[in-house]
Parts: C-alpha cells; structure tokens; sequence
C-alpha cells in the first residue's frame, strides 16, 4: 500500500494522463505504453524521477517512492515468462460505460422486473411529491 494516499482532485489530473488506466486513492494503474516508455528511458540512464515528469506526471503528487517502486515492478514483469503486458480487467470507466450500454433485454427477466417495480415506486414517490407542492395546504 502506498504511503500517501491521492485526494479526489488528485484522482483526476492523474486519470487525464493518457498513459493511466485506472486510478484509485492508493493505486495507478498504467498502460502498456507506458511501460514500455518508461524501460526504455531507464535503459538509456534515465532515473524514474525524471521518467515520470518526461510523461506528463506531477512528481510531487506522484512521490518519489511510488515512482521508484513502480519502475521497479515494471523491470520485474519485463523480466517475467510472460514479458511486460495490458493491464488485467477494465477500467473504471469502462465498467461504469459498459454498465449505462446494458440494455434491460439482456438482463434476466426477475431482475428487469425488479428494477422496473423500483422505478415505478420512486416515480409514484415523486408524483406525490409534486402534488403536495403545487397544492399548498390552508
């Protein structure tokens, strides 16, 4: 777990960062370009503190330990039988985009029917709602 821990407004200057998949208070995740980026820049000498700004990346958000532990991981995944890779899994906002596309069709029927007997409730909860705004009590 990483010492320091990334605010909400440091999530997301870091997720506009094209070489990010995903990011979270402790954890970046990077994409393989990065990766590769960032080997080839230490091969030629290059230190992971001067690695990541070459990338866009604010070193004093980042931290030089992560920086250097995430150079690190890196050589050992290059190092490993499967060499470097993509990133596991989806993003975030993969995920969060995937789940608006899910068409209610493709949904098992109990569970379409659930949802729509919730909605139901909240729009009747609203309706009422309405009504006794706009007809003020005397």
């Amino acid at each position: 777990m990483a010492n320091k821990k990334f605010t909400q407004e440091e999530m997301d200057i870091i997720r506009q960062n094209p070489y990010v998949v995903n990011v979270s208070p402790t954890k970046i995740t990077y994409s393989l370009a990065f990766k590769k980026f960032a080997l080839e820049q230490a091969k030629q000498g290059v230190k992971s503190t001067q690695i990541f700004p070459l990338a866009g990346f604010d070193p004093e958000m980042m931290g030089k330990p992560r920086m250097k532990s995430a150079l690190k991981k890196f050589k050992i995944e290059a190092k490993s039988p499967e060499g470097l890779r993509e990133p596991r899994g989806k993003s975030r906002d993969e995920r969060i985009a995937d789940f608006a596309k899910a068409d209610l069709e493709k949904k098992h029927t109990k569970v379409a029917i659930r949802e729509l007997q919730q909605r139901i409730v909240h729009l009747e909860q609203q309706i009422e709602f309405l009504k006794k705004i706009q007809s003020p009590e005397q």
